[in-house]
């Protein structure tokens, strides 16, 4: 009688517990075609990795490590990075080959400062570039590690507990006493539009929607100077910081109360933007806990032609709405944003025909700080080329559809009775 193993050579073998008989050379056993080494051999007899497999490692990590750093520095200093659909096929609209590559072979400082700041979130706060009123903490780091990689945060205990026990989350849970904001919560910057320039604008008791800017410098070229290349500009009435606020007022005038965050996200470049949206969308969550929906609201990059139409008889900004899956980073909340946004993309082609930009909907491999709620969405409104009065228009449209989902009880993570 025999016992399985499992083999060096990762197959099923059986080791004989006794010298069994020779069989006849006619059927080979699978220990002759694979033969282990004796349980008498002391370990040194199993053959050592070779120096030429340690070589082969170190080229191929080189190659990795030069084909990396190509890509880097072909990247060059792109004002903002491109949506595209998951299906979407790959293309470029300009000339293949090593000749255009080699041409673009320039990076600037700011741009490597970027990219580490990127890769190493704690490099701009060590070397004292990015003060935090907050003290940092390893343990609050290794949860922040353990929610990236899991999706499931351990200081949530309602997430601890859905996640093990899926009905749970469906049950409603309390919201705490009224929020006494820390000094850092209640500070105020020059020019920004609305609640005398509060960086955190609150109205209305126990928020349900909650509104960022990642892209805080997105501006609208008719607005800026004459000459201006790039609609990108720290004026905020002219950037998406406006933009955010007239939706947050036209929500709360609807009886939906909102807080909206008008930290500058972009304060140390585009790449840096997103990590530093990522503790300003916690931080929003942490104070403002009976925040239901998160909209991080963008303005878009295609041309004037695809991002305006005639609605009324008047020029108005379209809509487009990005949904981050899980395809490189895990995004528990991808599904349910997803139909959160296809619901939101129906209410609004019903209020205002046309007003959604094809797809209406576009999902992308990037998360984009979607995975901390439900109903957590990317709004792309207008583009470059509009004018503020055609993004208004649009906020108008894009309030009232979100009014007539949160009445309804539609929304991902938040029980009808909490609607009204």
């Amino acid at each position: 009688m025999a016992r399985p193993l499992w083999g060096t050579r990762s197959r099923w073998r059986r080791v004989p517990w006794t010298q069994a008989p020779p069989l006849s050379p006619a059927a080979p056993t699978r220990a002759d075609r694979s033969p282990d080494p004796s349980p008498s051999e002391p370990p040194a007899a199993r053959r050592p990795p070779t120096a030429e497999s340690a070589w082969s490692a170190l080229t191929s990590y080189g190659l990795v490590a030069v084909l990396a750093l190509a890509v880097l520095m072909a990247s060059g200093t792109a004002p903002a990075p491109r949506v595209v659909p998951v299906t979407a096929r790959v293309a470029s609209g300009q000339p293949s080959g090593w000749a255009r590559w080699l041409s673009r072979l320039t990076v600037g400082p700011k741009t490597g400062r970027d990219w580490l700041d990127a890769g190493l979130p704690l490099l701009s706060w060590a070397d004292g570039q990015l003060p935090s009123p907050w003290p940092v903490h390893w343990q609050g780091l290794a949860a922040d590690g353990v929610a990236a990689l899991t999706g499931t945060p351990l200081n949530n205990l309602n997430r601890l507990l859905s996640s093990a026990i899926p009905p749970v989350g469906a049950l409603p849970v309390a919201a705490g006493p009224p929020v006494h904001l820390p000094p850092a919560l209640r500070t105020t910057a020059p020019g920004l539009p609305g609640d005398h320039g509060r960086v955190w604008a609150q109205l209305g008791a126990r928020p349900l929607v909650g509104i960022y800017q990642s892209h805080s410098h997105e501006a609208f070229l008719p607005t800026l100077p004459a000459g201006a290349t790039l609609a990108y500009s720290t004026d905020w009435p002219h950037t998406v910081v406006q933009v955010g606020w007239w939706l947050a007022q036209d929500l709360s005038l609807g009886g939906i109360p909102v807080v909206q965050s008008r930290v500058d996200n972009m304060q140390h470049g585009l790449l840096a933007s997103y990590t530093m949206a990522l503790g300003t969308a916690k931080t929003l969550m942490r104070w403002w806990p009976t925040v239901k929906i998160l909209l991080d609201v963008h303005r878009g990059h295609a041309a004037a032609a695809a991002t305006t139409l005639a609605l009324g008889g008047q020029p108005t900004a379209r809509i487009l709405l990005v949904v981050g899956t899980s395809q490189l980073l895990p995004n528990p909340h991808w599904h349910e944003n997803l139909a959160f946004a296809l619901a939101l993309s129906r209410e609004l082609s019903q209020l205002a025909p046309g007003i959604v930009r094809s797809p209406g909907v576009e999902t992308v491999p990037y998360r984009y700080n979607q995975q901390l709620l439900p109903a957590d969405v990317q709004v792309e409104i207008g583009g470059p080329r509009n004018t503020l009065a055609e993004e208004r228009r649009a906020v108008v449209e894009l309030a009232d559809a979100l009014a007539v989902l949160i009445r309804a009880g539609s929304i991902p993570g938040m029980a009808s009775s909490a609607a009204g």
